[in-house]
Parts: C-alpha cells; sequence; structure tokens
C-alpha cells in the first residue's frame, strides 16, 4: 500500500492568461493532516479543485490512495476518487435529515451512525440541518465525509464563516476527530494560526506556487523567504554586511552560513526582549499596542529601522525613551 493518500506532482492550471497554479508538487501522507495555507488568490482552491476533480489541470499527474486519477491520459470523475469534502457551508441536503445526509453516499452499513457518534451527534440523526447549530452543521459535514471511508477527506475553509469563538473551538474538535478516525486530510485555509496549531505538516502557497513544505515549526521558525517569514507571523527585518560565515549588523554579529554579501536578519517580536541593563544594542521606544495578554512595543534604532518586542505585564517605557535590548533564540538570516 502507497503512504500518500495525494500524491500531486508538476500541476498546472491556467485560466486565460493567468496561471492560477505553477508545477506545484503536493504530498499528503497516510493518516497525516496537511495545511494548504495561502493568502486570497495563491491558488490553494484552485489546486483543491484539481485533487477533487472539480477541474482539470493542464499538465501534471495526481495520484489519491496511490491510483492515477489525473494526468498522462487518465481521468477519473469526482465520484470515483474516494475524496470526502467538507466545504465551507457544509453543504447538507435540507430536505434530507442528518440521517438521510449521512447514507446519501451509500456508506456500508452501521458506518452513518459509527460518524455520527464520531463527531458527538449520535442523538441528531432525526435532525433536519435548519434546527442545528453553524459548529453542528460542520460536524456534521465532516461526518458525512468519513462516512464513506474515502481515501482522503478535503476540507475547503471549513470554520471560515463562523464566529470566532465558535471557530477556534471546533477546529480543535474537527482534528481531533481526524486524528481519532486516521484519516488523511488536506485542509485549506488562509488562517495561520489554524493550520499552524492543527496541522502536522504545513504548505505555503504563493503565486500559484508552493513556496514551503515543513513542520509548523520549522517553516514559523526557518522560513526560507522574508514573504514567508513576514505571512506567517509578525516578522522585522535588519540588514546586515556579510564576511565569511557572519552577519554583522546593528544588533550585533550572527552565523550567516550560505549567505553572501548582503543578507538581513529575520526578528520575531518575542524574540526581542527589552532589559533595563546590561551591555546590549539600544533603540528608541516609539509607542505600544496593548492586546490584553500582551502588547507591542513599537522601537527604532539608529540607524532608523523599527523593530517590535512582543512583551507580557505593564509596560514602563514611555514614548522618547531609550532602552536596551536582548535578543532570545536564533534569528533567521536570509540573504538581502
Amino acid at each position: 500500500m502507497t503512504e500518500f493518500a495525494i500524491d500531486a506532482t508538476g500541476v498546472t492550471k491556467s485560466f486565460g492568461a493567468n496561471r492560477a497554479v505553477d508545477r506545484a508538487d503536493l504530498r499528503v501522507r497516510r493518516g497525516e493532516l496537511v495545511a494548504l495555507l495561502g493568502p486570497s488568490g495563491s491558488g490553494k482552491t484552485t489546486l483543491l479543485r484539481l485533487l477533487a476533480g472539480f477541474e482539470a489541470p493542464d499538465s501534471g499527474t495526481v495520484r489519491i490512495g496511490g491510483r492515477l486519477v489525473a494526468g498522462e491520459g487518465v481521468w477519473e470523475e469526482p465520484d470515483r476518487r474516494r475524496i470526502g469534502m467538507v466545504f465551507q457551508d457544509g453543504a447538507l441536503f435540507s430536505h434530507l435529515t442528518v440521517g438521510e445526509n449521512l447514507e446519501f453516499g451509500k456508506p456500508r452499513p452501521g458506518r452513518a451512525q459509527e460518524c455520527l457518534a464520531l463527531v458527538g451527534l449520535a442523538d441528531r440523526a432525526a435532525s433536519y440541518p435548519h434546527e442545528l447549530s453553524g459548529g453542528e452543521r460542520q460536524r456534521v459535514a465532516l461526518a458525512r465525509a468519513l462516512a464513506v471511508d474515502p481515501d482522503v477527506v478535503l476540507l475547503d475553509e471549513p470554520f471560515a464563516a463562523l464566529d470566532e469563538g465558535l471557530r477556534v473551538g471546533l477546529r480543535e474538535e474537527v482534528a481531533a476527530v481526524l486524528r481519532a478516525a486516521g484519516a488523511s486530510a488536506l485542509l485549506v485555509t488562509h488562517n495561520q494560526e489554524e493550520a499552524l496549531s492543527l496541522a502536522d505538516v504545513v504548505a505555503v502557497m504563493r503565486s500559484g506556487r508552493i513556496e514551503q513544505v515543513g513542520a509548523p515549526r520549522e517553516i514559523y521558525e526557518r522560513p526560507v523567504s522574508r514573504w514567508v517569514a513576514e505571512f506567517l507571523g509578525d516578522a522585522d527585518a535588519v540588514p546586515g554586511s556579510v564576511a565569511g560565515e557572519f552577519i554583522s549588523t546593528e544588533l550585533g554579529a550572527f552565523p550567516a552560513p550560505g549567505v553572501r554579501d548582503r543578507g538581513e536578519v529575520i526578528l520575531r517580536p518575542e524574540q526581542i526582549e527589552i532589559v533595563d541593563d546590561g551591555a546590549g544594542p539600544t533603540a528608541t521606544v516609539l509607542g505600544h499596542s496593548y492586546f490584553g495578554h500582551d502588547q507591542i512595543v513599537w522601537l527604532e534604532l539608529a540607524s532608523g529601522v523599527r523593530l517590535r518586542s512582543r512583551t507580557h505585564g505593564r509596560v514602563s517605557w514611555g514614548t522618547g525613551a531609550t532602552v536596551r535590548l536582548r535578543l532570545s533564540g536564533d534569528p533567521i538570516v536570509l540573504p538581502a
């Protein structure tokens, strides 16, 4: 049995002059939850539609569960690909009960009730979709996707239409259900927090291409480009000059393997600590933004480069104050 639930290679799709997906490679191992993350217009939904069979690729191949379903003269319709789909709005049949919605795909006997129990809705089989909350409808949609024993579950922005409080709780529930079922899944999202907190692997997409694939911690702490770093969270860049294996900046010298001539140090706000004493570099406080659980202090170096420091507790440094900085962790060093 192949280890990949999804194996897409060199997939390309254009709409007129717009190349929506550009030679994309994407793999999802069996039992793995992968998040396909990117901004609006990056091509992630088009790639999902190519995997599902709602669009045909111009070139490249798609394999689902080891079977070639698109490319090399082969084409399988969506209903033959053994894929379970969960859409943003759930897409339940309003005139059918919850149980009838699950039976629509003709699952094996008893499977529909098993899946309702898995999502915690075993007692709602006789209810109609309009009698459920938004979160319950999405759980039914997930149960319906799992009921047909798919090789892979595709989730297209399944939490985007929900209120923030409900969205956070439901996404944890959905991830737990997928793992309990041993399902292979691809989650399409533009929400960085969602991708980083739920997925085993994150694939970052930009302008039709997969920019980086890796574990959440890996792509957050070791992005391959400044764009990826800034897309995945707050990040500031400090330029520097490279000599040998080190880059020299206003904040000090850091290892810069593989970087030549000019580079930049990428820093997350949580890496910059404001200290009351010491011999670290200095900065001027420009102001701060209060978020309750933490605060961002806006800083400016002597060169005019601006940084952010994330701090907890009360800020005691007023605008215009000169403070010293201390860096924690290893900074990201990239070619300029």
